[in-house]
Order: C-alpha cells, then sequence, then structure tokens
C-alpha cells in the first residue's frame, strides 16, 4: 500500500547515504545540478553542503524550516528566506527559492523581491499569486513531483520518466523536482535517475535558466514526517495549478 511505503521510505531516510547516491549518479553522467535546501538541514549537517559544493551544484532556499507558507505574511516570508539564506550563504551566493511543498501565496513572491532572489521554482502553472510586474525569473517544475507520482498517483517508475520526458521535451525552461528521501535510494537511482540522465536531454544548474536552455534538476532536502507532508500534498493535489500550461519555458515567466 503507497501509504506504508510513503512512511516506510521517510522513516528511513538517510540523509548522508541518499545525498552520496545522488552525487555519485550524477558525477557518473557529469550533469551538475540545484539542490534546495533548509536552513535546519544545513545548520544540523554542514558536510553536506560543503560535499554539494565541491561537486559544483547550486544550493537554493528552501525556507528555513518547510513551514506552510501559504497563509504567511509578506514579512513572515521575508524572515524565514532571510534566515535559511544567512545559513545557506556560508557555502554559497543563494540565488533561488523554491517553497515548502510548492505551496505560497502572493507575500512570498514579494519577500523574494524584497530579498533580491534571481528566480522562483515554486510554481506549477499556477499564476494567480504571482504580483503583476515581478521582476525574478520563475522555473516552472514539470510534475508530477516524485512523491505524488509514485504514491498519490500511483505511477510506476518507468511510467514517470516517460511522463517527465514528454514534458520536457515540449520546454526549454523547466525543472524536474525531486526529494532526496526518496530520489537517493539506490533502487530509484537505476530506475528514474539514471534513465532520465541518459535520456539525451541537457541539464543544468537551475539559475543557469536565466541565460541559457536546458531543463533543471533540482532535489529538495528536507525532514518532514510523512504526517506533516500529507495535509499539504493534498492541498496541492487540489490546486488549479494542476492544470498544466503545456510548453512552459522559463523566460516566457518573466514580467515587464
Amino acid at each position: 500500500m503507497w501509504i506504508i511505503r510513503g512512511v516506510s521510505e521517510r522513516l528511513s531516510f538517510n540523509v548522508h547515504k541518499h545525498i552520496d547516491n545522488i552525487l555519485e549518479a550524477l558525477s557518473e553522467h557529469g550533469v551538475h545540478a540545484t539542490f534546495f535546501i533548509t536552513g535546519r538541514v544545513a545548520e544540523k549537517h554542514p558536510e553536506i553542503l560543503q560535499k554539494i559544493c565541491k561537486h559544483d551544484h547550486e544550493i537554493g532556499s528552501h525556507s528555513y524550516a518547510h513551514g506552510d507558507f501559504s497563509e504567511v505574511s509578506r514579512a513572515e516570508a521575508k524572515e524565514d528566506i532571510l534566515k535559511s539564506i544567512t545559513v545557506l550563504s556560508k557555502y554559497q551566493e543563494i540565488r533561488g527559492f523554491r517553497a515548502p511543498f510548492l505551496v505560497r501565496n502572493r507575500a512570498t513572491y514579494l519577500a523574494c523581491e524584497d530579498l533580491n532572489m534571481d528566480y522562483d521554482s515554486s510554481e506549477y502553472g499556477l499564476v494567480k499569486y504571482r504580483p503583476n510586474g515581478f521582476r525574478a525569473l520563475v522555473i516552472p517544475v514539470v510534475s508530477p513531483l516524485d512523491t505524488h507520482g509514485l504514491d498519490l498517483m500511483h505511477f510506476k517508475p518507468e511510467e514517470l520518466v516517460a511522463k517527465w520526458t514528454s514534458e520536457c521535451s515540449k520546454s526549454v525552461g523547466a525543472a524536474i523536482c525531486m526529494h532526496v528521501w526518496r530520489m537517493g535510494r539506490k533502487k530509484y537511482i537505476k530506475a528514474i535517475l539514471e534513465p532520465l540522465l541518459e535520456s539525451g536531454m541537457t541539464f543544468v544548474r537551475a539559475h543557469e535558466l536565466l541565460s541559457a536552455n536546458g531543463i533543471a534538476f533540482t532535489f529538495d532536502v528536507e525532514y518532514t514526517s510523512f504526517g506533516e507532508a500529507l495535509p499539504q500534498n493534498l492541498a496541492l493535489l487540489k490546486s488549479p495549478g494542476w492544470k498544466y500550461p503545456q510548453s512552459l519555458q522559463a523566460r516566457s515567466f518573466v514580467k515587464d
């Protein structure tokens, strides 16, 4: 049953082992990626960020504590994101943000703008919250996500790869969003990560989409229990943002 599998995988999550597995696979294929990391993970595991930087991957903010951004005020969002940046910037300049669960509101965009972020990668086709004139690049997320696709939508790994590959072929600037707690398992690296890496697509770090074409390979790194994540995941599935526009490109999301 998918619920039992999800609980089991979260309980057995080994952040060091899973990060190492992903870094090894990326290195073998010469691909650079972006890791959206929470401030709490960075504080607890500084050696992980050092390792990611050593392999020349990008680090982005995934908030400080992976809380709910759906109803935060502009000041609250700014405080949380800034707190994460303060921790993460010890290792690398932080240029981008991804909201926990991809759930955010207008205040989240305004906070990113206040903090001079170059891009936001929290959007799955939903534009109703984005302020007019939002200056940062919006990098849309290709979905279904690994969590939803393998659990709530009952996708098999090969079906998920086929769907991702199909959607990515229509875009020159989107992000494949994955979670380290799942994708770092060797069975998923073999079933999902390796077929994607061998697909012939051009994978880049997220910030490179500011000026180049490609698909951003991104991994979210956080500690979230299955119980904490489930309400947000269900809310996301009900969102009108799941009506995904076709052929999205990152730079087409920049508003004048």
